[in-house]
């Protein structure tokens, strides 16, 4: 999708400074074409990204552009990153992986010690309750239902131990709704 691949292009920025249009391209499975009307769209969301040419050269965001810390708080990122870290207890896979590392991205260094304390202080034991199962086959069955706008069916036990098998639809609000 190409607003997550904007953002991830900001934050390796962020953290890498410069990189070459076709590094870039190789990290998204891009072309350097597409890497550049990214850059031009970043540009004219309002974040100053320069190239420079030449050995050495890429792209870098303007070292005067500075982020509004007032966005996201060191408190709200110790929020996000406990809430993503004891979920990775049970969930597998790339895509939260990959969210934390994002995330991560955004803590200025001089508070990273900080956060790490705060984001360590409280564990989440969700075992008792899935049983120690994986879960991540049971989320891919229910994003594959939703993109192809399948049913789903489970068997659901209540609370005397009546056994029914429930019939559902999927569904994903749009976003901001």
């Amino acid at each position: 999708m190409k607003v997550d691949r904007l953002v991830s292009i900001i934050m390796t920025l962020l953290d890498k400074q410069r990189m070459g249009a076709q590094e870039l391209a190789d990290m998204f499975e891009v072309s350097p074409r597409t890497i550049y009307r990214d850059i031009d769209a970043i540009n004219m969301a309002g974040i100053p990204i320069r190239s420079t040419s030449g050995v050495g050269g890429g792209f870098e965001i303007m070292r005067e552009y500075k982020s509004d810390q007032k966005v996201v708080s060191t408190t709200d990122l110790s929020a996000i990153l406990m809430g993503l870290s004891n979920l990775s207890n049970i969930v597998r896979g790339n895509e939260l992986v990959n969210a934390l590392v994002k995330v991560k991205s955004f803590i200025p260094a001089d508070k990273a010690k900080d956060i790490e304390i705060k984001t360590n202080q409280i564990r989440i034991d969700l075992s008792p309750w899935l049983g120690n199962r994986n879960i991540q086959p049971y989320l891919q069955t229910i994003k594959t239902a939703l993109e192809d706008h399948k049913l789903l069916f489970f068997e659901y036990i209540a609370y005397h131990g009546n056994k029914t098998v429930r019939t559902v639809e999927p569904y994903h609000a749009p976003t901001g709704s």
